[in-house]
């Protein structure tokens, strides 16, 4: 089971104050200024139980949040084997830099398990692309290129052309393609490997 909700919970905790107060009344009828006080203390207590209680629902709540943006982030940027020595990200949807550093990490740690030689970047999913995304498509490349592979950006379409070059990125020594046929192409004549018709 789930257990209870952090509204039960609470519920259940403002619920003691009556019981309590009668407890607190027979031990201190007999002195109004104790008794008033003891009220007040115990009063004190089960709030600050119950708002405790709140808060750690809502925290556990936002660390299971944080959790799942954390593996959707991970689902969102699949690193694909498509031939031997051979892999893709293909990105779809905006980019950012938290999901940048994601998409570098899981490239990176993949190239590094696998031994490829050779990563294709698609971008044909992202929308727009600016001077960060730009940035961060350049720094993954480096980043390829210093653990000793290939880096193919594919996806160019005109209008991301048009707005790389007015945005003065420097695109220089990264290989593109406009689109993933051919960069796998290129990528599996780099490689030395063909694909035959039977």
């Amino acid at each position: 089971t789930q257990g209870f909700s952090a509204e039960q919970t609470a519920n259940f905790i403002f619920s003691l104050k009556r019981p309590l107060f009668g407890v607190v009344e027979r031990a201190w009828q007999d002195e109004p200024k104790a008794y008033a006080g003891e009220l007040w203390a115990v009063s004190e207590l089960l709030d600050s139980l119950g708002m405790h209680t709140v808060n750690t629902f809502q925290h556990s709540r936002e660390q299971v949040i944080a959790r799942q943006q954390e593996e959707l982030l991970e689902l969102s940027t699949p690193v694909v084997k498509l031939w031997e020595g051979v892999l893709a990200l293909p990105m779809i949807g905006t980019l950012d830099s938290a999901r940048t550093q994601v998409v570098m990490e899981s490239l990176l740690q993949r190239i590094a398990e696998t031994g490829a030689g050779i990563a294709i970047i698609d971008i044909t999913g992202v929308p727009t692309v600016d001077t960060l995304v730009a940035q961060h498509l350049l720094k993954t490349a480096t980043a390829i290129r210093l653990m000793g592979a290939d880096c193919i950006i594919s996806g160019i379409r005109p209008q991301i052309a048009q707005t790389i070059v007015h945005l003065g990125v420097d695109l220089q020594g990264i290989t593109t393609k406009g689109n993933m046929a051919d960069a796998l192409a290129l990528a599996l004549r780099r490689s030395g490997q063909s694909i035959v018709r039977a």
